[in-house]
């Protein structure tokens, strides 16, 4: 090989290993969470009846162990959440996203519940994103009773 040829293959060698340097640097951010246009968590309610609630949100994958947990803590007084639903959610490392679903059962109907979300690894290590305070009423069984 001429050293002209040596000093091309070296230079891409180079340019080669920076690059996947970058990218896994990317990678390992993208995989501990850290997205900075998204600091918390964005819960979704999904449904709400009189006793009953569903609370979904999406993450940037965590990384970690496969199996996580969908935390809500909630309670009548956003000071204190003395309740938690919890929900076994396997991640899929080859997606950029995680979505983590919770169902609360045995709630009083008319009644407004304070909440956050939050997700940890099978360890029980945290996930980096939680959610801020938020809230929601159920229906009051009036609003179930069928008219005759």
């Amino acid at each position: 090989m001429t050293s002209a040829k040596h000093a091309c293959f070296t230079i891409a060698i180079n340019v080669m290993a920076m690059g996947l340097l970058l990218v896994q640097a990317r990678l390992g951010c993208a995989q501990q969470g850290s997205n900075p246009s998204q600091v918390e968590a964005r819960p979704t309610i999904e449904s709400v009846t009189d006793t009953l609630g569903f609370i979904s949100w999406t993450t940037p994958n965590p990384g970690g162990t496969i199996l996580h947990y969908a935390i809500v803590h909630y309670g009548t007084d956003p000071n204190h959440l003395e309740f938690t639903a919890k929900s076994p959610t396997r991640i899929n490392p080859s997606h950029s996203e995680m979505v983590f679903r919770v169902r609360m059962d045995g709630l009083e109907p008319g009644t407004t519940y304070y909440y956050k979300v939050s997700s940890q690894q099978a360890t029980g290590a945290p996930d980096p994103l939680t959610s801020g305070m938020n809230k929601f009423t159920t229906r009051s069984t009036n609003c179930m009773s069928a008219s005759k």
